[in-house]
This record gives C-alpha cells, structure tokens and sequence, in this order.
C-alpha cells in the first residue's frame, strides 16, 4: 500500500498533498462512494487493514475472483482507492466477508446474565457506535448485579432494562442510519448530513456523562422523553436526505457536485457554541429543501425496503 504522504503522491498530486498539514499515514483514512465508504488502518508491524460497508441494496459486488481481488477490484474502482491500493497485497487467508451483520436481541437481561457491548446488539461501523453501546450496556449491566448483591427485588429492573435497550436501538437506527447509505458519497447531501450527526452527537450524548457524570450511562441514547423530540428531528432530516439522493439518482445528477470539493471542520467540543455549525447545516438543508427537494416531497415510488431481525448467526466467507 502506498504512503499517503510519500513523495511519490505529493509529486503527482500537489494540490491534495499542501492541502493537510498531518500525518495522514499513520492515522485512519477513509473512502466513501455511492452506497459504500471504506477505511484504512495502519496496524502494528506494517500491515493496513482495508475493509468495505456497503448498502447491499444499493452496490453490485464483483462476482469473480479471490475475496481478496474482489475487494481490492472494488475499491480501486475509486480514483484514491485506485492510487493507494495499486500495489497492496492482501494476506491469504485474512479476508474475510460478513452479511447481514447489524443485529439486536429481543432480550437484553434475564435470570442470572445480561448482555452486554456487541453481545447484545450491533447496529453500523460507520461512526463507530459500538463504543457507546458497550459503555451504556455495561454500566446498566453493573448496576442490576449491584442492586441483585444487595437484595432487591429485580424483576421491575429487569423489564425496565429490556425496554428502555430495546427502545434505544430502534430508535438509534431509524434516527441516524436506516437508508443513510443512500446519500453516503454525495458531497452536497452528505457533508450536511455529517455536520448535523456529529453535532447533535456532542451536544446530546457524548457531553451527558461529562455533565451529569456516570449515571448519564443509564439514559442510552434516545430512550427518555427529553431525547423524543431529537429523535424525531433527526429522523425527519436522515429520510429527508435519503429521499433527495433517490431523485438526485433518477435526474442523474447525483454526486454532480463531488468534483474537486473539499470540507473540513474544526471538530467539535462539549461547548454549547458547537450549536452553530448544527444552525447552519439546518438552514443549508431549508435550502437544499427549496432548491430541489420539492421534488420529492409527494414522491409515491416504492422505496427500497429494509428489515429488521432479532440476531442470528451472520454469513461468514473466507
């Protein structure tokens, strides 16, 4: 794999080398297409790991090859997958393919276990949420065995723990993920998209516990009456964005604006100025709305249906 801040790309592309003043090789890259975004991880030793998450609604996979060519066929059909990738080498034996990963339980606790992290439900890789649902799980997990340790009656905090999971999960997925992939790689739609996540993200979740301290861990995400009303905000505007990426993709003028288009943000902190960029990205979607999403709005076409399981054994393919 090349060196993303080598001379050989710096040479070849000086405009995109000037353009970061950071080390890009030795942090986490990565690529995003219709339908599919992709990482690249340094690892230990010198090996990078590659992978791919695409809407199988939405992506063709190749059919030929190795697991091994087929994902690297894939990728290099993007032009930054094609420079950087040109000479991988992928290890045989290490590629590995999964189907159908997100998962929930329909139980999360119950006489003598509970579930906790990936063990009770999976939802998307993309913004990395395991690392909050293992936090929320394995807090509210430590707390039914403290209350069982010191006697109380725990069947009522056993069916509260089942419901308010089992809320936040559904609630979590409609609200940041269902049909997301259908704007993923159209920079008009997504960096929009991107700004109000992460936002909302900071503003809402991740400052819970730095404000109110660990008993914020009980609360996951979406699942009190305070929360209800961002639920639906952010549902409202992840449909909204999927239903224009639709008509974007029936005009053919999706991704029209992706050429030689950058956007970097300063990053967010627990302060309530990051509110601005949350304003801002809302006035850019009333615009987005006005200019073309008037289009969509009575759209009747039959969408792209998705289903939701209680977990099962996911398809694994070397």
């Amino acid at each position: 794999m090349k060196d993303w801040d080598g001379l050989e790309l710096a040479n070849k592309f000086p405009g995109w080398s000037r353009a970061c003043n950071g080390i890009r090789t030795t942090a986490t890259n990565h690529i995003v297409g219709p339908g599919w975004w992709a990482w690249c991880i340094p690892l230990k030793g010198g090996d990078v790991s590659v992978g791919v998450v695409f809407d199988q609604r939405l992506v063709k996979w190749p059919e030929n090859g190795s697991l091994g060519q087929r994902l690297k066929d894939f990728l290099t059909r993007h032009p930054v997958g094609a420079e950087i990738l040109a000479d991988a080498q992928w290890r045989e034996g290490d590629v590995f393919w999964r189907k159908n990963l997100p998962y929930y339980s329909t139980t999360y606790a119950g006489d003598g276990f509970t579930l906790v992290g990936d063990a009770a439900a999976f939802m998307d890789p993309f913004y990395s949420p395991g690392m909050d649902w293992i936090s929320f799980t394995s807090w509210s997990s430590a707390q039914l065995i403290l209350a069982q340790q010191r006697g109380e009656a725990l069947a009522t905090l056993v069916a509260q723990h089942n419901e308010t999971f089992a809320r936040s999960y559904h609630r979590w997925f409609e609200a940041v993920y269902k049909d997301k992939y259908e704007y993923m790689g159209d920079y008009d739609l997504m960096r929009v998209v991107f700004q109000l996540d992460l936002g909302l993200y900071y503003l809402g979740i991740a400052s819970q516990p730095f404000k109110y301290g660990p008993e914020a861990l009980m609360e996951p995400p979406f699942s009190t009456p305070p929360s209800v009303p961002f639920y639906h905000f952010m549902k409202c505007y992840n449909r909204r964005f999927a239903s224009m990426a639709r008509a974007r993709r029936k005009r053919e003028v999706w991704g029209s604006g992706n050429a030689q288009r950058r956007f970097l943000i300063p990053g967010f902190t627990f302060s309530g100025r990051n509110a601005w960029p949350v304003l801002k990205a809302m006035f850019v979607w009333g615009w987005l709305e006005l200019t073309e999403g008037w289009r969509s709005w009575f759209d009747s076409e039959p969408k792209p249906t998705i289903s939701m399981a209680p977990a099962v054994a996911p398809e694994i393919v070397r």
